[in-house]
């Protein structure tokens, strides 16, 4: 389940337990607003609690979303609640357009501070 907020071309998602197919659709309507608005976003995304995919049409629908949108990204900041996430975002870094740093669970501030810069 996702949860999202945003201010100006910020995004924060917060990721609660897993994720489902359809949060996706909402996820996918906001951003594109705002990359219409504004050219680009940022995004916050908190995986602390983030325990995978429901099912693999939720996991499609993730890789296919990240595909879409990457080039539109500018940072992206992941708060990272296990250490398999930093080495994800490791391999991502080589294939995706945006700036990407992980940030552990207590750095919430630093994260945000970082993606305003």
């Amino acid at each position: 389940m996702l949860t999202i907020e945003n201010a100006g071309n910020l995004i924060e998602i917060k990721i609660k337990n897993t994720l489902q197919t359809d949060d996706f659709m909402a996820l996918g309507e906001k951003a594109d607003k705002l990359i219409d608005e504004y050219g680009s976003i940022r995004v916050l995304m908190n995986a602390e609690d983030f325990n995978g995919w429901e099912n693999t049409d939720a996991a499609e629908k993730h890789f296919s979303f990240v595909k879409a949108h990457h080039v539109k990204v500018e940072r992206l900041a992941i708060i990272a609640g296990h250490m398999w996430q930093h080495w994800i975002a490791a391999m991502a870094r080589v294939f995706m357009h945006p700036e990407i740093k992980v940030f552990d669970k207590n750095q919430l501030e630093a994260a945000r501070n970082w993606l305003k810069q």
